[in-house]
């Protein structure tokens, strides 16, 4: 189903539930978990067909016949403004191809978008509404369904090179995968650095597009620029995705990147001018001392070199941190596909 028909002023209120729905979850990650966002929600149930039948004794015919559909449907209690998404876990063809997914997020862009209240209906089915009606609500739960399944924002940090890309990262169905495809190819075209919601929606996914794992030592990172593994010291050995087996800690520091204490003197009166301890002079603040690099930005806290050019930081230089191989560290990976970051790809937004 073609998005074109819904008008641009509904375009726009639709990309602000989607972006208000991502919020209120608070973990931007790809692919999205659409079962855990419909549960943040105090007022919505989510209910697998296979758990509805054991519970009232159903056969899968009977619950078809209780739902009238072979997808997904929500019920709607107005008094108690509740909802309970009934989802297909049944079906090998819903489940294995991930169009499950898709079932859940387009009922939830039912209620996200108000439907049920607006048209004063407990369920949103054909027979209830005209025919103009129902192919708009089903429209607008759709084009939500594809904002919130595939950020466009947040997939222009990789190389997505076919509609599998986007199969394989959002988990979503061949053919809606082919469909976002093309949706996605034409987005990028025109991308604007000036669009709010994209802007907005590239920020809630920044830590997950520049996440980071050295190759060398294993550290896993938030980094937009530069080649070095700002822990190792290690050119050209950074790639998307979680680190291996090694945590380095950040050190306790104020919002602009000083410490809260001097590693030296301990002296805790540290929010002030300058980059040295009042004390004893040491530095509480970690920088890339190479005065010909262009990286005038604080280095976080537990960075022994700069991520540009590779010279050791201040913190380093003055013994604040470790070399970086002791051995103190715990596993902290879970794992990603290998789809391309785009690391070396200067992208639109700030």
């Amino acid at each position: 189903m073609t998005q074109t028909n819904i008008p641009l002023k509904r375009r726009n209120e639709i990309k602000e539930a989607v972006y208000y729905t991502l919020q209120i979850y608070k973990h931007s990650n790809i692919p999205v978990k659409i079962k855990a966002i419909a549960r943040s929600f105090t007022n919505i149930r989510l209910v697998s067909y296979s758990k509805h039948m054991k519970k009232n004794n159903l056969s899968y015919d009977c619950m078809i016949k209780f739902t009238g559909t072979k997808d997904a449907c929500t019920d709607y209690y107005a008094k108690a403004n509740f909802f309970i998404i009934y989802y297909n876990d049944i079906d090998r063809n819903i489940t294995t191809s991930n169009r499950y997914r898709w079932n859940i997020a387009h009922e939830l862009g039912h209620i996200m978008l108000g439907h049920h209240i607006t048209h004063e209906k407990t369920r949103i089915f054909r027979n209830e509404l005209s025919n103009s009606e129902y192919d708009e609500l089903e429209e607008e739960a759709d084009y939500f369904a594809s904002l919130i399944l595939v950020p466009h924002a947040a997939l222009l940090g990789f190389q997505i090179r076919n509609a599998n890309y986007i199969k394989v990262m959002c988990k979503i169905s061949e053919p809606a995968a082919k469909r976002r495809y093309y949706e996605f190819l034409e987005w990028k075209s025109h991308v604007s650095a000036q669009d709010e919601y994209d802007k907005r929606i590239f920020h809630l996914y920044f830590n997950f597009i520049y996440k980071r794992k050295c190759k060398n030592c294993g550290a896993g990172l938030v980094q937009r620029y530069g080649k070095h593994c700002p822990i190792c010291g290690r050119k050209n050995t950074l790639e998307w995705g979680d680190g291996d087996n090694m945590k380095y800690p950040l050190l306790d520091t104020y919002e602009n990147g000083k410490l809260k204490e001097c590693p030296v003197c301990h002296n805790e009166d540290t929010n002030i001018d300058g980059n040295y301890c009042q004390i004893c002079g040491s530095y509480i603040i970690n920088k890339c001392p190479n005065q010909n690099c262009d990286n005038y930005d604080v280095l976080p806290s537990n960075a022994r070199y700069c991520p540009i050019c590779g010279e050791s930081s201040t913190f380093y230089n003055a013994n604040i941190l470790k070399v970086w191989d002791y051995k103190e560290y715990k596993n902290n990976s879970d794992g990603f596909m290998n789809i391309p970051d785009g690391i070396d790809e200067e992208l639109p937004f700030n």
